[in-house]
């Protein structure tokens, strides 16, 4: 069995909204716990979201090659990027209910789709699997959660994970 350790980016500092594709630096905060949280974490290659959030995490994670990714970066939720929930569900509250009752299956406005975040992360599914050992992704709550899916068939929409936290995924 191989390892990967899926990190989550830590706390940015911008939080209460979708962020998406938005660049914010990770807090004070966050930089604290992601130190403490990739301290005794040792992996050959990282591969990393391109945005901001994920690379600072990324750089406490000792001797290991970072390789960022384009496909890493988060889903992009088109016009609700930088968007409260409340404000979403009051400008698009027809289109908020049927996200709500079918996550995967409806797209935010100009955003992008379930099956398009599949099909980016897939690829790099492949290079984890043909990889070195231990190995880490450093990304966000969507990107994750498409990788988990891919890799050991979870169910998505049960996926969660806290800012800085680490999931280690055993897989063939």
């Amino acid at each position: 069995m191989a390892t990967l350790y899926l990190i989550r980016h830590a706390e940015p500092q911008i939080q209460g909204v979708l962020l998406g594709r938005l660049d914010p630096p990770l807090s004070a905060a966050g930089c604290r716990h992601a130190e403490e949280a990739l301290s005794g974490i040792e992996v050959k290659v990282a591969y990393c979201s391109p945005l901001l959030r994920a690379r600072q995490t990324a750089a406490f994670l000792r001797g290991a090659r970072r390789v960022e990714m384009a496909a890493l970066r988060e889903v992009d939720f088109g016009q609700w990027t930088g968007r409260t929930w409340a404000e979403v569900e009051q400008e698009w509250p027809a289109l908020a209910a049927q996200k709500c009752a079918d996550w995967l299956g409806v797209s935010p406005p100009c955003g992008e789709s379930w099956q398009e975040v599949l099909d980016r992360v897939k690829p790099i599914c492949q290079a984890i699997r043909n990889g070195e050992t231990p190995v880490a992704v450093v990304a966000h709550q969507g990107v994750n959660a498409a990788l988990a899916s891919l890799l050991d068939n979870r169910n998505p929409l049960e996926f969660a994970q806290l800012y800085g936290e680490v999931i280690r995924v055993e897989y063939s």
